[in-house]
Formats: structure tokens, C-alpha cells, sequence
């Protein structure tokens, strides 16, 4: 590389001008024969002293448009001999002895401009032309030297207010910039850089912010100290703000790209994997580094994946449009998998590649599979259902039978497929209510009686089961299940039954009336004997065996053989001992508070039993010496126990003179009674006489 000196002393006219007030301090030979002046006294003038600016656009140029003229600015300058030349400049910043200069180079354009008229020259010279981007000249300690008028353009302070500013670097750089800009100052001085250049942001005069992109030559002396730096600036505002839409454009693709959960990777024309995204690492498992640069084969399965008859496959495809189809993946344990591939062509980085679209399906496969084996047996239980079933369409018309309804009603599908149901299997007296079941939105159930196709009339019992979908009936089944057995086997039984329930009724009438012919036999025996005590025995075998009687007849009057109304059997058998016993005591009152229980005979007959016992000894003993007495018999029902309590309000069971012994028939009977009905007995003569009873209702349990 040729140095200053030889190329200073070249071919064209070249001079070194101060860099602030382009005085010449040097010029070539060429320079001093172009202008025919001796050297001594061109140094010292200023380039302007000699010419004058013009512009190319002034209609008397007539340029040649096969000469690229760099600026429309030109200078014109008359030499000694008369002869007009054009020229355009250019400036490089150099050190010359020790001072920061600028080498201008005269570049002669004379043979490209036509001159169509010429005119007087200008008034008066003007200043060297401009640079495009600010000029600032700093001094070692930072401070400006000049400030040109681009620089006043572009940041909006004059030259003077710059120069007469200690501190204008903190002023105009932004603060959160100024220490990187600091740093790379300290940088490129400690490592004697020539040139560097930066980005970063500025604050105008009037507050706004820009970037600036700096390219700034560093001069330094002998002793290699910095002498001053010299920078050019241009407003690079809009191609970063650009540049950060373009960046953030660029990472909200990546990011959309990564956040796809399907794995997503670009091949070129030999499989070879470009790019991939995250899900393609979430989905085979691999690291996306060890895919990138490796053939796609290695995410599918061995013996699953032929090379060129995908390639070929996809060429004739692709000209249609995206492609999709199902493989198999082998993940990077070895795990196989199914998927579903989605292949597009498309351009990467001026490259035609394949973008290929994974997606692991081993879920949906799963769910297909189960979906699939529901349907088989859904279909194996349609087909195989000794039911008969037939699935209608919302018009009622038959788009499926079982096999069950065709040997059921002995139509087969190809016989009413297609046809309304009711108008073939639905006798005319049926067939309004039939209409509104198929009509109905909900599952109904009905007993009737159908029509097969040999005409014979069947029980079934139909089952409507609507199929809704949006809230609309788009199909129902009808199930039908033959019950003409049952129906017989129904019929059957009521009439066994009816004959049990005459028989079980003549069972009870017997014995009431055997029991009765007993009672009366004892009240026969009662007349015959003189003995007083004999027919008081006589007297309550009578009232027990009446008590057992009673039970029978009441048995024998309800539909029910099984249980009897309590409440109405201890007021029948009540007035019955009163009866009995009022003409041998004095006027007793009789007061019930009962509930509606219903017993077994089983705990019937000793409830009656007791109720005889305990009336009977109230009537004789409770009441010696009263004028009237009162008694009182409560049953009434308690959570899961009954408790049967009667009670007198005589003068009590242990002052009763002719009280019956612990050990009379009387009282053995009640405990033997008691423990018959399980129950928990309580006898209490403080006030008169109490005897409770509880127990549970057999019935119930």
C-alpha cells in the first residue's frame, strides 16, 4: 500500500488544507501546474480564493450520462491560460506534521459537463462544500474544535454554543449511554485505534432523542499522545427503531415458533434438518443442536421410512397444496410412536426446503382404539341382544334392526327399512298413544301389546330411548322385550293366589268360629257350677280364648292376611272386657290415645292377650272401694320402637287387698306375654297402676 507521500506526490492535484479554515499547507506538483503559481504563494490561500461553486443542474450543463458525477456540486476554476476546468473534491483526514489536516483531491470532471452557455462568474466565492453527515473536530481533552453545519442541523446547537460549553459531551449524550461511550473513548486511545465507530443514543437541543451512528478517526503525534479525533455523525434513528421492529418481529416468530407444542423442523431438497423448534425436542427428545445438519430420518421409525418414495411422494403432491398423512416417529430412547405428518413446501433463506409439521397422535390413536372396541361391542350388544331393538331416525322410519326384534316380531330390515314402525307393528287401538311415545324427549316405559308379522297380538314391555344432539332428537330406539310368558305365568299366579287368599280367609273363619263354639262351651261350663271362683276361671278363659277370636275375625275381614290395624282391634276388644266386666265394678272410663300401627298375628295376638290381662285385673282389683275409676291405654310408635302402656288410676297393685300373687296365672301369662313380644316390661303402682311395654314391630325389621 502506497503511504501519503507517494500518493500525495501522484498523478492528481492534491493539497493538504488546514481542516478547520482549509488554508492550503501543501500542494503536489501537479497542483502548483495546474494553476500556474508558484508554490509559495498558493500556501496560505484557501481553495475557494481560486474558484467558485457551481452546480451540474444549472441549465447551461449538459451532463454526459455515461460519467456518474458523485454530488451536483462542483467547482469551476479559470486557469492562467484561460482554460475553464471542473472539478469535484474529496477530503481524507491526515495527520500532517503532527496537526490534524485534511488531504483534498481535485478530481477533474471537465470532459463530462457540456458547457451550453457561459456565464460571468459568481459574485462572490462561497464556502468548500459540506459533508453529508455532521463534521465535529474534538481536542484531546474533548472539547469542540469544529462543529459544522450538519452537526448544527442535525443536534440543533450552534458552533458557538458547543465550543463555549465545558461540558457539552454530557449534555448530548444520553446518560444511560454515556459510560459505554466513555469506555470504547478510553478503549480506542489505550489501544492507539485509528478508527472506530459506535452507536448510540443522543439528546438534541430541544430534548428529542435520536441515533447516531459515530465513525471517528483518532490523530496522534510522534509520542503516539492523542492530538484531537475527528467525527463524522448521521441520524440512524429510523434504521435502528427498524432494526428493533424488525428484531422483535423476528423473536415473536421464534417464540410463536417455540411455542408450538407440535414439532415443527425445515429440510432441504436431501432431508436435511435446518432449523427445528422446541416442540420438536419436547416431542423426539433430542437436543435441537443434535438434530440440526442431520438427515429427518432419524426421527422415524426403522423400516417405516423410505427416502426417495417420500421425496417423489411429495414432489407430485406438494404442486397441489400441503400434504398430510400418518407415520411412525422413533423418539431418541427408541421409543415408537404414531403420528401425523403435515408437509408444505416453502423458501429459507432463498433456499427451496420442505417444512414438515409432527404431531405425537399415540393419545388419539389410544382414544380411536377405545372408541373403536366401544363401538364393536356396542354394536356386538346391538346385534347379539336377545331385546329387540330398532333405530329410528326423527321421522320414526327404521334405519337399523337387531337380530332379537326380527325374531321377535319376524320382519327383517330389508322387509320395513325405510318405513314408519308404529304403521307395522302398532295394533289401530294403540296406535294414538304410540305416535306421542315416539314423540316423547324422554326415556318412557310402557306395558301394551304388539303385533308381529303373522299377525299375532304379544305383551312387550317398550322402552323409548331418544338419542338428542344440540338439544334436537335426531334418533330414538325403541326396545322391546317380550313378556307374553310372563304375562301367563302372571295370570297364573293371581289365580293361585286368589284361590290361597279364599282358603286362608276360611282357614281364619274356621278357627274364629271354633274359638267361638270353645267360648261357648266355658260360658256353658260357667252356668253349671255354683263355685263363684270356678266361673270367675271359667269367665277369663273365655275373655282370652274372645281375644284370640277377635283376631281371626278381624284377619278374616281384611284383604290383607298378614297384618291387622291395631289401633281398631284394642278398641273393639276394650269395649269387649268392659262389657263384660262392668256389672262386677264400679263406672270406669276408658280413654285411648293410639297411632295407625299395623301388626303380624304374630305380636297381635299376645298385644290382645296382654290388654285382656291387664283390663281384666283392673276392672277386679284397681277400683275396691272407688265409685268410678279411669283408665288409660296408649300404642304409640317412637323412632324404630313401639310402646303399648296401660294404666289406671286406681288405688295401686301393691295396696290392693285382693291383689292376684307375682306368682298368679294372671301375671305368668303377662311375662310369658312380654317376652313373646321381646319387649322390655315396666310395672309401676306409685300412682295407681302403669304397665309398659316396649318393643319393635317384626314387620319393619
Amino acid at each position: 500500500m502506497p503511504s501519503i507521500e507517494e500518493t500525495f506526490f501522484g498523478s492528481q492535484c492534491m493539497f493538504v488544507c488546514d481542516q478547520i479554515t482549509f488554508r492550503i499547507l501543501d500542494v503536489n506538483d501537479n497542483g502548483v501546474a495546474l494553476f500556474g503559481i508558484d508554490r509559495e504563494h498558493l500556501l496560505g490561500s484557501r481553495l475557494t480564493d481560486f474558484g467558485i461553486q457551481v452546480s451540474t443542474k444549472d441549465p447551461k450543463f449538459s451532463l454526459n450520462q455515461e460519467v456518474v458525477i458523485s454530488s451536483d456540486q462542483v467547482w469551476r476554476f479559470e486557469l492562467k491560460n484561460s482554460e475553464i476546468v471542473y472539478f469535484q473534491f474529496s477530503s481524507h483526514l491526515i495527520n500532517y506534521k503532527g496537526k490534524p489536516s485534511k488531504l483534498i483531491v481535485a478530481h477533474d470532471i471537465s470532459a463530462s459537463l457540456m458547457l451550453q452557455k457561459e456565464q460571468q462568474p459568481l459574485s462572490s466565492p462561497v464556502e468548500f462544500i459540506n459533508f453529508p453527515m455532521a463534521e465535529i473536530e474534538w481536542n484531546s481533552k474533548n472539547n469542540i474544535l469544529r462543529w459544522s453545519s450538519k452537526a448544527e442541523e442535525l443536534f440543533g446547537w450552534t458552533q458557538e454554543e458547543v465550543i463555549n460549553h465545558p461540558n457539552i459531551l454530557q449534555e448530548f449524550v444520553y446518560p444511560e449511554d454515556l459510560k459505554m461511550v466513555q469506555s470504547e473513548y478510553q478503549k480506542s486511545i489505550k489501544e492507539r485505534r485509528k478508527n472506530a465507530s459506535l452507536v448510540n443514543r443522543n439528546i438534541t437541543k430541544n430534548g428529542d432523542i435520536i441515533y447516531c451512528e459515530w465513525y471517528s478517526s483518532y490523530l496522534f503525534n510522534d509520542a503516539g499522545d492523542l492530538v484531537s479525533i475527528y467525527s463524522l455523525a448521521v441520524d440512524v434513528t429510523e434504521k435502528v427503531e427498524a432494526d428493533k421492529r424488525s428484531k422483535q418481529s423476528q423473536q415473536n416468530y421464534i417464540d410463536l415458533f417455540n411455542s408450538i407444542s407440535d414439532a415443527i423442523y425445515l429440510v432441504n431438497g436431501d432431508g436435511i434438518i435446518l432449523i427445528a423448534n422446541d416442540g420438536t425436542r419436547l416431542t423426539f427428545g433430542y437436543e435441537i443442536k443434535d438434530l440440526i445438519g442431520k438427515h429427518f430420518g432419524i426421527l422415524n421409525a426403522p423400516g417405516k421410512f423410505n427416502k426417495e418414495r417420500f421425496f417423489e411422494f411429495n414432489k407430485d403432491k406438494l404442486e397441489k397444496g400441503a400434504v398430510k398423512f400418518e407415520g411412525w416417529g422413533k423418539k431418541k430412547n427408541g421409543e415408537i410412536f404414531p403420528t401425523e405428518i403435515l408437509v408444505n413446501s416453502g423458501v429459507y433463506f432463498e433456499e427451496e426446503v420442505h417444512i414438515i409439521i409432527e404431531r405425537d397422535i399415540s393419545e388419539r390413536k389410544f382414544a380411536e382404539d377405545e372408541l373403536q372396541k366401544r363401538e364393536n361391542l356396542l354394536s356386538e350388544l346391538f346385534n347379539t341382544s336377545p331385546l329387540g331393538i330398532a333405530l329410528l331416525n326423527s321421522h320414526n322410519e327404521v334405519i337399523e334392526l337387531n337380530k332379537g326384534f326380527e325374531c321377535l316380531f319376524g320382519y327383517s330390515f330389508e322387509e320395513i327399512g325405510g318405513l314408519e314402525l308404529d304403521r307395522v307393528i302398532v295394533p289401530a287401538e294403540f296406535m294414538d298413544y304410540a305416535l306421542s311415545l315416539t314423540e316423547t324427549p324422554y326415556v318412557e316405559e310402557e306395558v301394551t301389546k304388539r303385533l308381529t308379522k303373522s299377525g299375532e297380538l304379544i305383551d312387550v314391555i317398550i322402552y323409548a330411548v331418544p338419542i338428542i344432539i344440540d338439544k334436537k332428537m335426531v334418533y330414538k330406539y325403541g326396545i322391546y322385550v317380550d313378556i307374553t310368558d310372563r304375562k301367563k305365568a302372571e295370570e297364573q299366579l293371581k289365580t293361585s293366589l286368589r284361590e290361597k287368599e279364599l282358603l286362608l280367609a276360611e282357614v281364619h273363619h274356621r278357627v274364629k268360629n271354633n274359638l267361638a263354639v270353645i267360648t261357648g262351651l266355658l260360658e256353658l261350663q260357667s252356668y253349671s257350677t255354683d263355685d263363684s271362683k270356678a266361673r270367675k276361671v271359667l269367665r277369663d278363659s273365655q275373655m282370652r280364648v274372645h281375644s284370640i277370636a277377635l283376631v281371626h275375625e278381624k284377619l278374616y275381614g281384611n284383604e290383607d292376611f298378614t297384618e291387622i290395624k291395631v289401633h281398631e282391634y284394642i278398641k273393639e276388644l276394650s269395649a269387649t272386657v268392659e262389657h263384660t266386666m262392668e256389672l262386677d265394678s264400679a263406672p270406669i272410663e276408658i280413654s285411648f290415645d293410639l297411632d295407625e300401627i299395623y301388626l303380624p298375628i304374630t305380636q297381635a295376638i299376645p298385644c290382645g292377650l296382654l290388654l285382656n290381662e291387664v283390663l281384666t285385673n283392673s276392672f277386679k282389683h284397681a277400683f275396691v272401694g272407688q265409685e268410678e275409676g279411669k283408665i288409660s291405654v296408649s300404642f304409640k310408635k317412637y323412632g324404630g320402637e313401639l310402646i303399648f302402656k296401660i294404666s289406671d288410676n286406681g288405688i295401686g297393685f301393691e295396696k290392693s287387698k285382693s291383689k292376684p300373687g307375682r306368682n298368679s296365672l294372671g301375671m305368668k301369662l303377662i311375662n310369658t306375654l312380654s317376652k313373646q313380644l321381646i319387649a322390655q316390661m315396666n310395672v309401676d303402682s306409685t300412682n295407681g297402676t302403669v304397665f309398659e311395654f316396649k318393643f319393635k314391630n317384626v314387620a319393619e325389621n
